[in-house]
């Protein structure tokens, strides 16, 4: 295993993604990639509304990139990041590809199956559209959110 690419955004699961991923990728001497993908607010918003979502956004994704290299360094890793704006199941599978990753980690929000349907579910897109090794990991029972 060369490289390894952890999806991440913020969260609960995102963290556990990045435990998982960094663990992985250290045993196995890879090379990560961890990924902030932001979704472009709605052009209905006007201004200064879509304005102010799009500085949000930006302070989101530094937050997430800071916390994650400084999860890092408990890890000898050569880790690299990329924060995309788009649809996180696209933005995920075509820098999979462009990388050649050889596993992606994310994590699971743990929907259930209702609500997965009504929201959708970035981990069950990525399942059944990647053509490399995906790793879902869920945040333990108990565990912040």
């Amino acid at each position: 295993m060369k490289r390894i690419l952890i999806a991440t955004d913020g969260s609960g699961s995102g963290f556990n993604a990045l435990e998982h991923g960094f663990s992985i990728a250290s045993d196995a001497g890879a090379a990560v990639t961890v990924l902030y993908v932001s979704r472009p607010p709605s052009g209905f918003l006007g201004e200064p509304y879509y304005q102010d979502v799009i500085t949000e956004e930006a302070r989101q994704a530094r937050g997430v990139v800071s916390s994650a290299k400084h999860h890092a360094e408990a890890f000898d890793l050569e880790v690299d990041y990329e924060v995309r704006d788009g649809d996180p199941v696209e933005e995920i599978l075509e820098l999979a590809r462009a990388r050649d990753v050889d596993l992606i980690v994310l994590g699971s929000r743990g929907l259930g199956a209702v609500s997965s349907l009504v929201l959708g579910s970035v981990s069950t897109a990525i399942l059944h559209h990647a053509d490399r090794p995906v790793l879902v990991t869920k945040t333990p029972v108990g565990a912040a959110v």
